[in-house]
């Protein structure tokens, strides 16, 4: 696990010293560009409902003097409309909503490794906390870890990201979104003048048709913390529980585990589906 870790994080400072500094940045805004992002509502431990949103880049509008670009898009493929006006402008992406005087700033892409950023509409703090590179759709872009932690085995993983030219790990209008409760937003595809650039690992599609599709591929654990017990949601096939050292706790096959007398801490919830997918949750036990 040390290894791994040391691994990367050399790697990081690395690509810090050289790579960062050689790179021309990636814009976000720009036509072509088309977005897939899918909004799940969990009111309790159950998937209640779904929506996908399609989202692209639509001309040029001025407002009060400034440019914006026109983000268009559908939700559930109904008709086309206006969601917002976004403008881009020495690495920074600010978004200007309909009928609100102010716009927000929505992705910093200038910032640097411990910066707090101001973020979204919820107004939320994110710390930069690493920058990556990761070569996608044959061109090379910064990736920024917000919050950046390690599993059990040593693999980076983090609150939010953001890829350049791309957007956040949430999609493209949800930046800082990581706090919202009662359900999870996840970015799925990026299409740049129809050709598929880049599509989210935990899934096998751009559009969901069915909640099976939502369980069988994203899997949680609920409720995060814990006391008691904690729950699987989605598909389960096997399960291992792992403390931070990575000694295995529990295995099984249960959804749900019982954690009455475990010691207080972070443990790691390995799950393998029933589609053979594998999932790394982390769990806080109290």
């Amino acid at each position: 696990m040390k290894t791994k870790k040391y691994l990367f994080m050399v790697a990081l400072l690395t690509m810090a010293s050289l790579g960062l500094r050689a790179q021309e940045y990636v814009p976000i805004v720009q036509e072509g560009n088309e977005w897939n992002t899918l909004s799940v509502v969990t009111p309790g431990l159950y998937i209640e409902s779904y929506t996908n949103y399609f989202n692209w880049c639509s001309g040029d509008t001025i407002i009060d003097g400034v440019r914006y670009t026109k983000i268009m898009g559908t939700t559930d493929g109904d008709n086309p409309r206006l969601f917002t006006l976004l403008r881009e402008e020495e690495g920074k992406v600010w978004n200007k909503e309909l009928n609100i005087q102010t716009e927000v700033l929505l992705y910093d892409f200038s910032a640097n490794v411990g910066d707090t950023l101001r973020i979204g509409n919820f107004d939320e703090e994110l710390v930069l906390d690493s920058i990556s590179i990761e070569q996608i759709g044959g061109v090379d872009r910064k990736k920024f870890w917000f919050e950046l932690e390690y599993d059990f085995l040593g693999e980076p993983y983090a609150v939010e990201t953001w890829i350049e030219g791309i957007g956040s790990s949430f999609g493209l209008l949800c930046s800082g979104y990581w706090g919202i409760t009662g359900g999870y937003i996840c970015a799925l595809c990026f299409h740049q003048n129809g050709e598929l650039i880049w599509q989210n690992p935990e899934y096998n599609a751009c559009i969901i048709t069915a909640i099976e599709e939502v369980e069988m591929q994203k899997t949680c654990v609920y409720p995060n913390p814990t006391s008691v017990s904690f729950t699987i949601e989605g598909s389960v096939k096997t399960l291992a529980v792992y403390n931070s050292f990575g000694q295995e706790v529990y295995s099984g096959t249960a959804r749900t585990v019982d954690v009455r007398g475990w010691p207080a801490g972070v443990y790691f919830v390995r799950v393998m589906g029933k589609d053979g997918r594998v999932a790394t949750m982390r769990i806080v036990v109290e």
